[in-house]
């Protein structure tokens, strides 16, 4: 390898759908099996990493909504915006339900040179077909939350 690049792709198993899984390696990082059995493990608990990562959301989003008012406007029409919208009953959409209507779409799992903090990434979108913006929630190796990043 010459640049920091997908040396896996899989899948792994979150309630009744499958997220893709990328493990992301650094030239002459060193991956070692330690390092496989360490993202196996976080893999593993999953629908825990998910509950602390929608946790995370929704704390961030009640911060600052602007993500959620950003999709209501740029994805009027769409069906998941316009069943918050009706559910909402004139109100603004709320941060718990947009929260719940949220899946993750990636899984990244991170062996880069200086990414010890974050090995683990949760992208998570409201609609994939219709939007590329995300909430990318990175987790330590402990599966604590460490930030929640809008990306796209």
């Amino acid at each position: 390898m010459d640049e920091t690049e997908v040396i896996w792709e899989g899948a792994a198993a979150l309630g009744s759908s499958e997220v893709k899984v990328w493990l992301w390696a650094d030239p002459g990082s060193g991956l070692d099996a330690g390092e496989l059995d360490a993202f196996a493990t976080l893999l593993a608990h999953l629908p825990a990493l998910d509950t602390a990562a929608r946790a995370a959301i929704r704390e961030d989003l009640k911060q600052d909504r602007y993500f959620i008012d950003f999709h209501a406007d740029e994805l009027d029409g769409v069906e998941v915006i316009e069943r918050l919208t009706r559910d909402a009953n004139g109100e603004a959409i709320s941060v718990d339900a947009f929260t719940a209507a949220m899946h993750p779409v990636r899984i990244g799992l991170r062996h880069l040179i200086g990414e010890a903090k974050a090995p683990l990434v949760l992208d998570y979108t409201i609609d994939a077909e219709t939007s590329d913006e995300l909430l990318a929630v990175k987790v330590a190796r402990d599966g604590t939350v460490v930030s929640v990043d809008w990306e796209s």
